[in-house]
């Protein structure tokens, strides 16, 4: 397994700067957030010549590309500028050479059986321009989608080609049942979030992963990866962009590295 962590943890750096830290901390691979807002990266195709030329020299691999496409919406016609999103994102990473692309269900507002028929329709529809591009679609365990009875009915449905990004704290704090999860998606597990988190008044406040108050089992879920042969990336989330009253990336990614690290060659 692979070390890598998201952009997320740096709203306040630039690109350059994000790519300097996982150089030197020593991380595998970046985790790389592409959005409209261009922190730190635009979803827009080709990629500008600076973008591209900085991530090229700088000899850093990303792990994968964070889109925000998602596709669970009733609208048509969103749903369809959501599927061109995901193709230029598909674009982008294979001219990054970036193995694969973030995805979201998206949150379900009417019924999950049409929600999930909708979301089937629309990342099949593109799994052959992802296949053709050498891009692996991901689709993250979020929102309604951490529940196995929900994902079973996307996974049924879902081309083969399509992948599963695992969030595990996500699964964790929805309160479903980790084991259950972890064995219905174990076929395509393409890459992993991890994080841990804690309790405080009734809130979630994310923590250093060897927090002795954290509520996620990360060495449990590691021994299961490593169990079924994984050997992509663990990408650290810490989520400083939604959440400034975070320690800095600075502070909390070396303790993850060190912590996960060790896990690994355990």
């Amino acid at each position: 397994m692979k070390l890598a962590f998201t952009s997320l943890a740096y709203p306040e750096l630039t690109l350059s700067e994000v790519l300097e830290r996982t150089r030197r901390f020593g991380f595998d691979g970046l985790e790389l957030r592409v959005a409209d807002d261009g922190q730190h990266l635009k979803p827009m195709y080709p990629v500008p010549r600076q973008e591209l030329e900085l991530i090229k020299s700088s000899g850093v691999r990303l792990s994968n590309l964070a889109g925000y496409a998602s596709f669970a919406m009733p609208n048509d016609q969103e749903r369809a500028r959501n599927e061109e999103t995901l193709r230029t994102l598909i674009l982008i990473a294979r001219e990054l050479e970036a193995p694969g692309v973030r995805v979201y269900g998206g949150r379900v507002t009417d019924d999950v059986d049409k929600a999930a028929e909708r979301i089937i329709t629309s990342l099949n529809r593109v799994a052959d321009f992802a296949e053709d591009n050498g891009v692996v679609i991901m689709m993250e365990t979020h929102d309604d989608w951490v529940k196995a009875v929900n994902l079973r009915k996307l996974l049924n449905g879902l081309d083969g080609r399509i992948g599963i990004l695992l969030d595990f704290a996500n699964v964790v704090a929805a309160g479903e049942n980790l084991d259950n999860v972890l064995e219905l998606v174990k076929d395509r597990v393409k890459h992993v979030h991890v994080k841990n988190f804690k309790l405080v008044n009734g809130k979630i406040r994310y923590t250093t992963p060897d927090d002795s108050a954290g509520l996620v089992p990360i060495r449990r879920v590691i021994d299961y990866l490593r169990g079924i042969g994984f050997n992509g990336y663990l990408s650290v989330e810490w989520e400083k962009k939604w959440h400034p009253e975070l320690e800095p990336g600075d502070e909390v990614l070396p303790k993850y590295l060190s912590y996960l690290r060790a896990l690994i060659n355990a």
